[in-house]
This record gives structure tokens, C-alpha cells and sequence, in this order.
């Protein structure tokens, strides 16, 4: 059975910021759409159906593509008829980033790249 998660929430957060106008490349973003995350059972059938890349393969793309940062977990999502995985990495300064990455090419699906200020202590 398939789980909704955070991540049309962080696409809400990121229309906001994008409204604001703090960051440039939000002009150029695509749309918002709902995405479902899967659970791991359901993730290893839907990588051997459609032949996706698998979890580790796309959590090293996403550590080349931030650089600097080691990643954390992967989640494999529907995005409306595409796969992608959410990456959550940790940057080196500490902040967490959030990445979107094809789970067919193993690239960024989008230039916008969220990032969580570290915890206050």
C-alpha cells in the first residue's frame, strides 16, 4: 500500500519562497504535483518492472550533484507517470537538502535544490 509523504508540503514551502522572490531559478520551475512515495517492498517490485536504477546508484548521482554532502535515504515516488526518488542529504555545514532525482537517468529532475537550516542547540 502506498504512503503519501512531506514532499507536496516541501513543494508548498517552495512556491512560497518562490513568491517571495529570494531565490532566482524558482522563475523557472515546473508545476507542482502530487506525489505517492513507496513502501520498500513495493519499491523493489516497481524497480524490477520498469526497470529503474537502483536506491544506491542514484543516492551517489545525488552526493556528485550537491556536493560536499553524504546522503541520508531515498524514497522512490510516483510523480504524476514519472518515478523519481527524494534524496535527503547532509551537507557538510549541516544543513539538510532535499534533491528530486530521475529514477531512470539518475539526474536531477529539477535545478531547485531545498535546503533546511541545521537545528538551534
Amino acid at each position: 500500500m502506498a504512503r503519501k509523504s512531506l514532499f507536496p508540503i516541501g513543494l508548498a514551502l517552495g512556491a512560497i519562497i518562490c513568491g517571495l522572490g529570494t531565490v532566482p531559478a524558482c522563475a523557472q520551475a515546473p508545476p507542482a504535483v502530487k506525489g505517492v512515495c513507496l513502501a520498500t517492498g513495493e519499491t523493489r517490485e516497481e524497480i524490477k518492472i520498469h526497470h529503474l536504477l537502483e536506491p544506491f546508484v542514484v543516492l551517489k548521482s545525488a552526493e556528485k550533484a550537491v556536493g560536499k554532502a553524504e546522503a541520508l535515504s531515498a524514497k522512490l515516488c510516483r510523480l504524476g507517470e514519472d518515478y523519481v526518488y527524494e534524496i535527503a542529504l547532509l551537507h557538510r555545514d549541516g544543513r539538510l537538502v532535499h534533491v528530486v532525482m530521475s529514477a531512470v537517468t539518475g539526474k536531477p529532475v529539477n535545478t531547485r535544490i531545498s535546503r533546511e537550516a541545521p537545528p538551534r542547540t
